[in-house]
């Protein structure tokens, strides 16, 4: 038994096929599934907790096996799957040991409507949607010696030489507990979660 996660990750390069694959590492980032030899890195869909990933893994690999991807000459690839991610996804989320780390799509944001609170479901943040570009610094709790650095369009950072990761897996770990990472970062003052459009709109 190896406590991991089991990861569902996507390529720009080759957007049929999806990567159903296990690690051990802390940070899924840090398998290098984006290595040199590939030429867009990889995002992931959904990452899940597991007591046991190499049996979750293994489970999701013989339930679905009919869609694993097989190259135009017969070859086997190595654990990508095509036309069943949907379901797999939701197939892996009931298995025994399981817990969901990331949102597939959305998160919930507070707003006002005819003068009532109410909670709803929006886009994900990501640094495209509040105009950070890749290279900008941005600081945890306003503190300019503890400062990570944007390195995509979504929600990737680089933070005291560790491998790309997304920006709530830092305050993840700083906090213990699973976090937002766009409501502990600041840029030039301001938290990153207010600089989204619908909360200055509120």
């Amino acid at each position: 038994m190896a406590k991991g996660k089991v990861y569902f990750a996507r390529n720009s390069a080759f957007q049929h096929l999806t990567k159903i694959g296990k690690t051990t590492k802390p940070y899924v980032e840090e398998r290098g599934l984006s290595a040199s030899n590939v030429p867009e890195d990889f995002d992931y869909l959904m990452v899940l907790e597991c007591d046991d990933c190499d049996w979750v893994e293994e489970k999701i690999h013989e339930q679905f096996k009919q869609f694993r991807h097989f190259s135009a000459t017969g070859r086997k690839t190595e654990f990508f799957w095509s036309g069943c991610i949907e379901n797999a996804i939701k197939y892996a989320k009931d298995l025994k040991g399981v817990n969901i780390t990331t949102d597939e799509e959305t998160e919930k944001v507070s707003v006002t409507v005819d003068g009532k609170k109410q909670t709803i479901r929006r886009p994900n943040t990501t640094f495209a949607m509040i105009g950070l570009k890749k290279g900008t610094k941005i600081f945890y709790k306003n503190d300019p010696n503890d400062y990570a650095i944007v390195e995509d369009d979504k929600n990737n950072v680089s933070y005291k030489g560790r491998p790309k990761t997304a920006i709530s897996n830092i305050s993840n770990e700083k906090l213990n507990c699973k976090t937002n990472g766009f409501e502990y970062f600041y840029y030039n003052g301001k938290r990153l979660w207010d600089m989204r459009p619908d909360v200055q709109e509120k």
